[in-house]
């Protein structure tokens, strides 16, 4: 019998070393970096996009794209911000409306008075892993809008390509990982 628990206590030990070296194995690897990335790119047609919004309806998540004064607004459905669809074109112009789509809540959009639209920009995405050799990652070129949904972790931007959406994606953050495990392991 002594001989069986020694033999247990042997397997426990030998096992536990082996789980701690397979830790500090992957404590070594290369940290992962924040990125962020374009998911999903769909051609527009038409005039430029002047501004974004956005709205939630019975669990679906929308993009406004207003075109403009006079022109339609463009409707995207992105629950799956990976895989937008074209989900309507709402012609705000006939209704009486004057200027852009501000806030939407429904099916209640708000219409504001037009503004100027500002002059195409120039957004550029770095890397800054290494904080005095920052590096470009991507740029776009003539862009006419661009909206953060923080909720979300998305950006979606627009210019002559179409529509961009973009996924904010930080890195994983190794110490609170370590921690949750402390906990999860010692607090059943």
């Amino acid at each position: 019998m002594m001989r069986n628990t020694r033999s247990y206590w042997i397997s426990v030990a030998i096992g536990l070393l082996g789980a701690s070296l397979l830790a500090a194995k992957d404590s070594k690897a290369p940290a992962e970096s924040d990125r962020i990335e374009v998911i999903a790119h769909i051609p527009l047609s038409g005039s430029p996009v002047v501004h974004l919004t956005t709205g939630i309806h019975w669990r679906r998540n929308y993009l406004y794209l207003d075109h403009g004064t006079g022109s339609s607004v463009t409707v995207f459905d992105v629950t799956h911000p990976a895989a937008p669809t074209r989900a309507a074109a709402l012609d705000i112009a006939t209704q009486g409306a004057n200027g852009d789509v501000s806030a939407v809540v429904g099916t209640a959009v708000l219409v504001a008075s037009e503004e100027r639209p500002a002059a195409p920009q120039t957004v550029t995405i770095l890397n800054l892993a290494e904080a005095e050799h920052p590096t470009v990652v991507r740029q776009f070129l003539g862009v006419t809008s661009m909206l953060k949904d923080d909720s979300r972790g998305i950006i979606y931007l627009t210019n002559g390509g179409g529509l961009w959406v973009l996924r904010l994606e930080p890195a994983t953050d190794l110490e609170l990982e370590k921690e949750y495990e402390h906990y999860v392991r010692y607090n059943p």
